[in-house]
């Protein structure tokens, strides 16, 4: 029975376990295949994780960040966020049409603003009605009292 042997793809020499726990080999220098795959699998390790636009995002992972943006939009408020391929239930097919991709996008937007303008509006009148009830109440009670202390 033979025991395998490690040999140098460049020289030929074989190797030792000691020689392999170097990165060249100690005969001719050549680097080790498995630390140049490693370093090549580092270099794309780092070009897959560089920020080129520098917005926070590793490029490799725009585009799922993109993809998960678009459906959190359709999630939260029923809508395609992305305005390249509108859908509409009632037009499915995207024929030119009301209320379509950006449209539908910018109505809605103005639907909630005004809906918060409304409900500021109706607290704003409500504390006043309000306000305005306490100050009457403590005016006659005030006025009754002091009728009361001088009649």
């Amino acid at each position: 029975m033979t025991v395998p042997t490690v040999s140098c793809t460049n020289c030929g020499k074989n190797f030792t376990t000691d020689d392999l726990r170097g990165t060249n080999c100690r005969y001719c220098g050549t680097l080790f295949a498995h630390h140049a795959r490693a370093a090549q699998q580092v270099a794309v390790v780092n070009q897959m994780l560089a920020d080129r636009n520098g917005n926070g995002i590793p490029d490799a992972f725009e585009g799922i960040v993109a993809n998960a943006q678009a459906n959190a939009m359709n999630q939260a408020f029923g809508m395609n966020a992305n305005p390249y391929t509108p859908y509409n239930p009632y037009n499915p097919h995207g024929q030119p049409g009301p209320m379509m991709g950006p449209a539908i996008q910018i109505h809605n937007a103005h639907m909630q603003q005004v809906a918060h303008a409304t409900r500021t509006a109706n607290k704003t009148v409500t504390i006043a009605i309000v306000a305005a009830v306490l100050v009457i109440m403590l005016s006659f009670g005030i006025g009754i009292a002091s009728m009361l202390l001088v009649g």
